[in-house]
């Protein structure tokens, strides 16, 4: 019997959609093994169930809770108590109209915890969880948290069972096969500077990308390249995109899928930290950084004290001036970003897909037939 895999995540305007696009990517790699996926996900704003259904998965939509939308941009804070229980009973009803115990439940949600997990326990067989908070417990059989830490090790100790299976760090990044192949041509950046990316995530729900933009207004000439990437489910999208027809060289994307190639073909980065941190990093694309997200405080400060990054802070705290200030200092400092290129690869030590291949084979071998 194929191997039955439900995937439990959300995409919004306010939480962005890395959490979808690296389930999706584990999809992909559990598809071509022959599992049967389909996804969970609540009707919210942004969400990108169409997206979802267009990489050929089905999508089960839940009746979205927009307040603990906004709640889940700030991740520290409870999730509102009758939400995670309201949710645990609508996906336990979803995953019973398949007729059959679901093999893996796969929950990448930072609003829940070992409460909503111990609920779903009696209809599934495995439950992985996919974090990189580590502030609440899980009820899990696996748990990924591909992020780098000074702590790592640590981070989860009495957090999850005895028996669960951990799979820490960058050796089990989550990518799409576009960076394996876009790594293998990977240029060796020189310092000098005639092509920037700028993509702050999917969302961009504090409008950093306009922000950058003004800051490198100056910048903007006929030998310097911006290539500007927003997300289908980002709210300034269309602002951007007028921005970018108002200037020549800058160069408008929605909702691409050759994010690895602008970033090697890019000589910096300006973005945010997340996800993306670790795309940027595995093609050694030096990048400024500013932390958009609680979530991401402290591993883009453990990245930035590796020099593998440049740290502008958080995100009320930046500002245009800082933006073109950085920039100045770098395109006269070429050193520099030669300095992070070296660091940020020495930081992912990654060579081909191992780590999540070994991922994928526990999944297949916990099967239960």
């Amino acid at each position: 019997m194929m191997l039955l895999i439900v995937i439990r995540a959300d995409a919004s305007q306010f939480i962005g959609s890395g959490h979808i696009m690296r389930c999706l990517t584990l999809a992909a790699r559990l598809r071509v093994q022959g599992a049967e996926i389909s996804f969970v996900c609540q009707d919210l704003p942004g969400n990108l169930s169409e997206y979802i259904r267009s990489q050929g998965y089905e999508v089960h939509l839940l009746p979205g809770d927009e307040a603990c939308d906004l709640l889940l941009k700030r991740p520290e804070q409870a999730w509102l108590e009758t939400a995670w229980k309201s949710d645990a009973e609508q996906t336990m009803g979803v995953l019973k109209k398949y007729g059959r115990t679901i093999d893996w439940l796969i929950v990448d949600h930072y609003g829940f915890d070992h409460h909503w997990q111990s609920c779903l326990r009696g209809t599934v067989c495995q439950i992985m969880v996919i974090d990189d908070l580590a502030n609440r417990h899980h009820d899990c059989d696996v748990l990924l948290d591909q992020n780098y830490y000074h702590n790592a090790a640590d981070r989860y100790h009495g957090l999850i069972p005895k028996n669960c299976s951990l799979f820490l760090g960058p050796h089990y990044l989550l990518l799409r096969d576009e960076f394996y192949k876009a790594q293998k041509g990977m240029r060796i950046r020189t310092g000098e500077v005639s092509n920037i990316l700028v993509f702050y995530g999917g969302a961009d729900t504090t409008n950093e990308t306009e922000k950058c933009l003004t800051g490198l207004s100056d910048y903007i000439s006929s030998k310097l390249e911006i290539n500007v990437v927003t997300g289908q489910s980002n709210s300034n999208k269309e602002r951007i995109k007028q921005i970018c027809s108002s200037r020549q060289n800058l160069y408008y994307h929605c909702q691409v899928l050759n994010i690895a190639e602008l970033m090697n073909k890019a000589d910096l980065a300006y973005g945010a930290g997340g996800s993306t941190t670790w795309e940027r990093c595995f093609l050694g694309l030096p990048s400024i950084v500013t932390v958009t997200a609680v979530n991401q405080i402290e591993t883009t400060q453990a990245v930035s004290d590796l020099g593998a990054i440049w740290n502008l802070g958080w995100y009320e705290e930046v500002n245009t001036a800082s933006v073109a200030r950085v920039a100045k200092r770098l395109f006269m400092e070429p050193r520099k970003i030669v300095a992070m290129q070296e660091r940020a690869l020495k930081l992912m030590e990654v060579k081909g897909s191992a780590g999540i291949e070994q991922l994928v084979e526990l999944i297949f071998q916990g099967r239960v037939d």
